[in-house]
């Protein structure tokens, strides 16, 4: 693994259990165990950091969803596989999605970030949105919009109360939806 895949690795992880704000170069070079000047050599800024980290994050999450609905022949299914990488990422890894920490700090991060988050929720809600209008859902657009926030707020809420009963509600509605 090179530098930059092992310093993004690492503030990810640390960035979706903390937030932004609470991680540091000298945390993550630490914990990897190089200089902080390292991390200034791939990534200048924290910005430049923080923007890898959401593209990649991007790619990472539309790859696992082409992969995990390839061979979905229903919309619901595919909205259902959509719902379980969420559910994984809570459940087994114990972690919150990272644009739904960084969109929780939006008002604190910089603009360039923030744009990125906001590209990983416009992509995410037009694949749902699809799958919607596949369902006949109107508005589509809405429905994906209301689907996205139930589940990245239900992610936040369970962290933080350590119940993941709550997004197992929040699912739930939304299933009892598509039925």
């Amino acid at each position: 693994m090179n530098s930059a895949s092992q310093i993004l690795d690492t503030a990810e992880r640390r960035m979706r259990t903390s937030g932004y704000n609470a991680v540091s170069y000298r945390d993550i070079a630490a914990e990897i165990g190089i200089k902080s000047s390292s991390l200034h050599y791939h990534f200048p800024k924290k910005e430049d950091l923080g923007v890898a980290l959401v593209r990649r994050y991007t790619e990472n999450f539309r790859n696992r969803l082409t992969e995990n609905t390839a061979n979905d022949t229903r919309s619901e299914q595919s909205i259902s596989a959509f719902i379980d990488m969420f559910r994984y990422a809570l459940e087994e890894q114990r972690l919150v999605c990272l644009c739904a920490i960084f969109g929780a700090e939006a008002p604190g991060l910089p603009h360039s970030v923030t744009t990125e988050v906001k590209s990983f929720f416009k992509e995410n809600t037009a694949w749902l949105s699809a799958r919607y209008e596949d369902l006949g859902h109107k508005p589509p657009l809405e429905k994906a919009n209301t689907t996205l926030a139930l589940l990245q707020g239900a992610m936040i809420m369970s962290s933080v109360n350590g119940d993941n009963s709550i997004f197992g509600a929040a699912v739930k509605a939304i299933e009892q939806d598509l039925n």
